[in-house]
């Protein structure tokens, strides 16, 4: 028995009726029809022996699926690229490496403290060589008790300006085995409250006497030249000026609070 596809006219060979089962439906494989024999016009029957035409197919039909039936399933290749790579590598935590980014910072500032604290000579040595430091960095930090004060004395004194001024004058001598430099003396008054001046030896003038207040405010913030050092043994003078100052005063001190030694460069030099 053949059958007739309704549209392009493909004529197909079926299998006895038995083996078909009730209402069969048939899809073309030319242009995708689907269809009911009984819709399709039968061809001829053709003889046991004769042979069929040109636009016969000469291969058995497929029944197509009804339409209840599930779809058939897509006959596209499924890329197997990612089955073959195996699973995605694990992506990094950002909060896991911030974390480790700061333990090892935080180590590493705690080694490098550790080693300034227990080695100051050699990383001065190292800032010395740094043209860009300059020598200031490089001037090793003395004792300020290496530094002795005597004849300290302090008296009150007019200016110019009949202005009225508290002087604590003496002399600093140094005790240290190398010359120093950046001598700061501080010295203190008590009146009514504690009055503080800080000042450099070597920068301040023997006498004020002929100053006004303004010019002696300024040479007390002045530092000494950077060739001006005190060698061992040797002594310095310093002075230290209040202005406007308590009358009556009973109480004053000075004391040494800072001293520098020589650079290292200017030492190599000399």
């Amino acid at each position: 028995m053949t059958v007739s596809c309704p549209r392009c006219g493909t004529r197909y060979r079926l299998p006895p009726r038995s083996k078909l089962g009730t209402n069969p439906t048939y899809r073309c494989v030319r242009c995708r029809q689907v269809f009911a024999a009984d819709a399709a016009a039968e061809a001829p029957a053709l003889g046991s022996d004769a042979v069929p035409g040109d636009d016969d197919d000469t291969f058995t039909f497929d029944v197509a699926p009804q339409r209840d039936d599930a779809p058939e399933p897509d006959d596209t290749p499924v890329p197997t690229s990612r089955a073959a790579d195996g699973p995605p590598p694990p992506v990094k935590s950002p909060a896991r490496f911030a974390v480790r980014t700061v333990i090892g910072v935080t180590l590493l500032y705690a080694l490098l403290s550790i080693y300034l604290h227990t080695h100051p000579d050699a990383v001065r040595g190292v800032l010395g060589r740094l043209p860009m430091i300059g020598t200031s960095l490089a001037a090793k930090r003395l004792d300020p008790a290496s530094i002795q004060l005597a004849n300290v004395h302090g008296e009150y004194q007019r200016v110019k300006g009949d202005q009225l001024v508290f002087v604590i004058s003496g002399t600093a001598i140094n005790n240290a085995p190398v010359a120093v430099r950046g001598i700061q003396i501080e010295g203190r008054i008590i009146g009514g409250e504690e009055q503080r001046q800080v000042v450099f030896c070597g920068a301040a003038p023997r006498d004020v006497r002929d100053l006004s207040v303004r010019e002696i405010a300024l040479l007390q913030t002045l530092e000494p030249p950077k060739d001006w050092t005190v060698a061992p043994g040797e002594q310095t003078t310093f002075l230290v000026v209040f202005v406007g100052p308590p009358v009556g005063l009973r109480e004053f001190a000075a004391e040494v609070v800072a001293v520098q030694g020589q650079p290292r460069r200017r030492a190599q030099q000399t």
